[in-house]
C-alpha cells in the first residue's frame, strides 16, 4: 500500500490547462518543453510517483491507466505525451508551431519514429542494474537513487495487486500492468538484451552523425532549418537522458560523435530546455530523500558543491 493517503487536488477542479507530471519523467519533460516553446501558459501538478500518487483513486479517476503525463484541460482529458503534444498543435494554433515542415526529409520522419519507439524506462532500468556498462551517472541518477528506484520496481507488481484489490473499478487494467511489469522485468534483468539495446542505439546515433554533417549546425536544427520542431525535442530529449544516465562516453563522447555532441550542447543551451530542467535544490532533496540515514553524513557534506555547480543551470 502506498505510504500515504492522496486526494484530489484542488486544481483539478478548475477550468484551466493543467499538467499532470514528474520533473524527471523522460515522457514529461518533452510535454513541458513544447508548452514552454510555444509559451502556453498552463498549471503544473508534480505528481508524487515515490509514494505511488499515480496509483491513488483520483489519478486513476482521471487516468485509468496512472500513466504520465496528463494534460487537463477544464473537462477534458489529454493522456500521454504524443496525445498530448499532438492536442497543443491542433488547439494553439496561434502560438508558436512545433510541426516539423511539410518537406520535412524522410528520414527526419524516421529518427522521430525510431526516438518514439524506444524503450526508455528499459534502457533507464536496464544501466541501473547493469552499471559496468555505463560511465558516471549524473544526479539524481547517483547510486542511493538507483538502489531506492530498484527496490520500488522490485516491490512494484505486489503493489500493484494491492491496488487491484482497493480499487475494484480499476482492478483490470492494474492487474494487467502487473502482469506486464513481471514480464518487463525479465526482460530488463537480461545483459544481453541491454547490450542489444546500446548496440542499436549506437547504429541510431551513426545515422544520425552522418545527417548532422549535412547541416550547418550554427544556423539549422534538424530539420535543416532555423525552426525548432518537435523533432529536436523528441532527439534532445534522449540525449539527456543517456547524458544523465552516464552513457554519453560511449555515445558521442571523446570525440566518437563530435556533431551528436554539438547537437546536444546546443539543444541544452536553449532556454526553453533550461527552463523545465529540475532545479538543483529540487535535486538535492530527490536525493536526500531517497539516501539511506547512514549516508546522509556524507551528502549534506557534498550538498553546497551541487549547488554551486553549473551542471544543470536553471
Amino acid at each position: 500500500m502506498s505510504e500515504k493517503r492522496f486526494k484530489r487536488p484542488s486544481v483539478a477542479n478548475g477550468d484551466g490547462l493543467v499538467l499532470y507530471c514528474n520533473q524527471y519523467s523522460y515522457y514529461c519533460l518533452k510535454v513541458l518543453q513544447a508548452l514552454n516553446e510555444k509559451g502556453i501558459r498552463f498549471s503544473k501538478y508534480e505528481i508524487d510517483v515515490t509514494n505511488d500518487e499515480h496509483f491513488s483513486e483520483w489519478f486513476l479517476e482521471l487516468n485509468p491507466r496512472a500513466e504520465l503525463p496528463v494534460l487537463q484541460n477544464g473537462l477534458l482529458i489529454v493522456p500521454g505525451s504524443n496525445r498530448i503534444l499532438e492536442y497543443l498543435e491542433e488547439n494553439y494554433p496561434k502560438n508558436k508551431s512545433l510541426r516539423m515542415p511539410p518537406q520535412t526529409n524522410k528520414l527526419i520522419v524516421g529518427f522521430r519514429q525510431t526516438v518514439e519507439s524506444l524503450p526508455i524506462g528499459v534502457i533507464t532500468i536496464g544501466s541501473f542494474l547493469h552499471s559496468q556498462h555505463v560511465g558516471s551517472p549524473k544526479f539524481p541518477f547517483v547510486l542511493p537513487v538507483r538502489q531506492a528506484v530498484l527496490a520500488r520496481e522490485e516491490s512494484l507488481a505486489h503493489r500493484l495487486r494491492t491496488y487491484a484489490s482497493d480499487y475494484p473499478a480499476f482492478a483490470e487494467v492494474l492487474l494487467k500492468k502487473a502482469d506486464f511489469h513481471e514480464r518487463k522485468r525479465t526482460i530488463v534483468a537480461s545483459e544481453h538484451y541491454f547490450c542489444k539495446l546500446l548496440d542499436a542505439l549506437d547504429e541510431f546515433l551513426g545515422g544520425v552523425e552522418q545527417y548532422l554533417g549535412t547541416l550547418d549546425l550554427q544556423r539549422h536544427w534538424l530539420c535543416g532549418t532555423d525552426a525548432f520542431t518537435i523533432a529536436d525535442i523528441g532527439l534532445g530529449t534522449l540525449l539527456h537522458r543517456l547524458y544523465v544516465l552516464g552513457l554519453e562516453d560511449r555515445f558521442w563522447g571523446g570525440q566518437k560523435r563530435p556533431l551528436v555532441g554539438r547537437y546536444f550542447t546546443k539543444v541544452c543551451q536553449r532556454e526553453s530546455f533550461q527552463n523545465v530542467l529540475p532545479s538543483k535544490v529540487s535535486i538535492l532533496r530527490t536525493v536526500w530523500i531517497n539516501t539511506p540515514p547512514v549516508y546522509k553524513a556524507g551528502l549534506a557534506a557534498v550538498s553546497s558543491v551541487l549547488l554551486s555547480s553549473t551542471l544543470l543551470k536553471r
